[in-house]
């Protein structure tokens, strides 16, 4: 119990002090106004075309409804987002209009169609980042379908859907407006283009996590309609509302675990507190509607900090809204305390049983994705700065997702659990957790890298340290990536076995040795044949073997020094011709090989092969350490790019000691050697 009370003091002091810091510069401030006044804009929008057309007060709900969404959602939207939103969201706005008056006429097929939409919305993000921010737009007027409240909005005919796709496409331009003076103030920075923001699909077997996802959200929504209709015929909403938005945005289901207790938390809060208040203002109250925006305002900054305090604001203002329209809050607290907790309950069941996506899986896929977007900036062109700026900027947003990813594991591991039941999760989670933090503190070397390199373009193409010491580290990345994906490194040339081309002679049993004369060579470089002159026996000593036996590599490992004895030579000199005998015979087996060799042609030496820079289970073997000749000293570019690449280093070899190196592929089967003709 003592251990339950310090455990429980630490996790909320740490709480406290990152509410305190958790906006730092007030950049998610600053957004904030910046949306509000999206939301403003289009709120008086909506209440100029209420009067005019003679409209419903729904109509004006919906625009406030969206143009909050949109607010949020614009801020990582680019040119060409701005263009698709202006066709997506007033053709959804008009759906979800007509969607309103289906689910109030003939509830079952509303009810159906609601579902079937937003799955759709969901199923749309296996096709690219673009598809995935369009399904996002097509959500938000459903949403509105849930919070107006049941049976306020009366049959208009089809006036109200021209209108509400003329106040989406209103909220969309008005945003981009509010949103170009913020950018060109410097109040919020530009997002990232779709290029940058693109996750590459881990090739995993079975279905994607879009198609899982949607299926879920299929499964939660068809019981929270059937069970919120059975229960509460006149309140369905609540339960439909909040396994909706448990499931959505959801990315693993520790994430739906934790936005469900979150939402259960905060909207009970948030329900008590209104009930609290209720009665205090009368019906249509302008007061209630000052207050409702400044709710939502404070919902739209704390979201960052925690999901509880956007859950509690955002039931406050329902309630609120409900009171404004004549409801009695204080009569349905319990029925909206049971309803938000049914819904929570189908939502993160559905993530859990239905297709679920497990968390650490998710983890393990977007650190592959953070290193991918590392190796990138590492391999670009210094000359190139425009795919410099783009690889470090697709890097920092991967780096972000895998924070947002690995954020239910970090709130798992804050609760006050008795050490002796977590430390079998604590053991697997440790390489999960430590991979937002050792990536995230190369994102610091890697930007001084990234403008040493783009300054010196020219002395960092010129270094070979640097080029030797860029590859190291970018095949390092590549390594791990392997262990974390548990795929087997690919063999080393090493360790494989090539055929004798056709005409060669075979190589002899073990067993089989010559001695060669003085004077000729020993061992050959790879891939060259020793060829004495004419009548010279190839018998070397007692000891040592020419032939290797079939089942070796005649290749010597990586940074291996063959010394042959000084009177030996393993190259002739230049200008000679070594011309073996006319008929050279060896017997291995009983069977006679005559190889013919013109007279007169030269066989030239082969190239030395490369040295095999990669050692056992992947991990590279450091050659010989460059110096830099005197007189030549490195300009402060390329020493600050020395010491950005030995900064990630160290953060790569912290992420090889949690998830080890990647498995030993398995040797290739060897070659046998065909056999001699007789």
């Amino acid at each position: 119990m003592l251990t339950f009370f310090v455990g429980l003091r630490h996790g909320t002091g740490r709480a406290l002090r990152h509410a305190l810091h958790f906006d730092p510069g007030l950049r998610m401030l600053r957004a904030t106004a910046l949306g509000m006044a999206t939301v403003l804009g289009t709120y008086g929008w909506s209440l100029w075309i209420e009067n005019r057309a003679g409209l419903h007060v729904d109509s004006v709900v919906q625009a406030v409804v969206i143009s909050s969404s949109f607010a949020r959602v614009q801020r990582v939207h680019d040119r060409t987002d701005r263009l698709i939103a202006c066709v997506v969201l007033p053709c959804a706005a008009a759906g979800g209009m007509q969607l309103t008056a289906l689910i109030r006429d003939h509830p079952n097929a509303g009810d159906v169609l609601f579902t079937l939409g937003v799955g759709a919305s969901v199923w749309v993000r296996r096709f690219g980042m673009r598809a995935t921010r369009a399904g996002t737009l097509v959500v938000l007027p459903l949403v509105a379908v849930l919070v107006v409240p049941g049976g306020v909005a009366p049959a208009q005919g089809y006036a109200p859907t021209g209108w509400a796709a003329s106040t989406a496409l209103f909220a969309v331009a008005w945003g981009t407006v509010v949103t170009w003076f913020g950018h060109r103030t410097g109040l919020v920075p530009r997002p990232a283009s779709a290029s940058v923001a693109t996750m590459p699909v881990p090739d995993r077997p079975g279905l994607r996590a879009g198609t899982r996802m949607a299926l879920q959200s299929t499964a939660a929504l068809g019981a929270a309609f059937a069970l919120g209709r059975a229960l509460w015929p006149d309140h369905w909403t609540w339960v439909v509302l909040t396994a909706f938005l448990v499931g959505s945005g959801a990315r693993s289901r520790g994430d739906v675990l934790v936005k469900g207790v979150w939402r259960t938390l905060g909207a009970a809060a948030g329900t008590v507190v209104a009930a609290a208040v209720a009665g205090s203002f009368a019906p249509r109250s302008d007061a209630v509607v000052v207050i409702i925006f400044s709710v939502l305002a404070v919902a739209t900054w704390l979201r960052e900090l925690s999901y509880a305090y956007w859950a509690g604001c955002v039931t406050a203002m329902l309630s609120l809204l409900y009171d404004w329209f004549g409801q009695d809050a204080g009569s349905l607290l319990h029925t909206r305390l049971t309803g938000i907790l049914v819904g929570a309950v189908l939502g993160i069941a559905a993530s859990w049983f239905v297709l679920p996506i497990r968390t650490s899986g998710t983890v393990r896929s977007r650190t592959a994705a953070a290193l991918a977007g590392l190796g990138e900036v590492l391999s670009a062109d210094p000359h190139d700065t425009r795919a410099v700026r783009v690889a470090r900027a697709r890097f920092l947003f991967r780096l972000e997702q895998l924070r947002l990813a690995a954020a239910p594991l970090r709130v798992a591991e804050s609760l006050p659990i008795p050490s002796a039941a977590s430390a079998w999760w604590r053991k697997r989670s440790l390489a999960l957790l430590a991979a937002p933090t050792a990536l995230g503190s190369c994102a610091e070397p890697l930007d001084a890298y990234a403008t040493a390199v783009t300054t010196a373009p020219d002395a960092a193409t010129a270094d070979p340290a640097l080029s030797h010491r860029n590859r190291e580290t970018a095949a390092h990345g590549v390594s791990l990536r392997r262990a974390i994906g548990h795929r087997p490194a690919p063999p080393t040339p090493a360790a494989t076995t090539t055929a004798p081309a056709a005409g060669t002679p075979p190589n002899p049993p073990a067993a089989t040795t010559s001695t060669p004369a003085a004077g000729t060579a020993l061992n050959p470089p790879a891939g060259s044949t020793a060829n004495p002159p004419a009548g010279t026996a190839l018998n070397p000593p007692a000891e040592t073997t020419a032939n290797p036996p079939a089942a070796t590599t005649s290749t010597p490992p990586a940074r291996t020094t063959l010394n042959p004895p000084a009177e030996t030579t393993a190259n002739p000199p230049a200008g000679s011709t070594p011309n073996p005998a006319a008929r050279t015979t060896v017997d291995p087996g009983g069977c006679r090989t005559e190889p013919e060799v013109p007279a007169g042609r030269g066989i030239p030496a082969a190239a030395p092969a490369p040295a095999d820079r990669s050692g056992p289970a992947g991990t590279l073997v450091a050659p010989a350490a460059t110096t830099t000749p005197s007189g030549d000293p490195r300009s402060p570019e390329m020493t600050a790019a020395h010491a950005a690449l030995d900064a990630i280093s160290l953060q790569l070899d912290i992420l090889t000691e949690l998830f080890g190196h990647p498995p030993a592929a398995p040797a290739p089967p060897a070659v046998p050697a065909p056999a001699a003709p007789c």
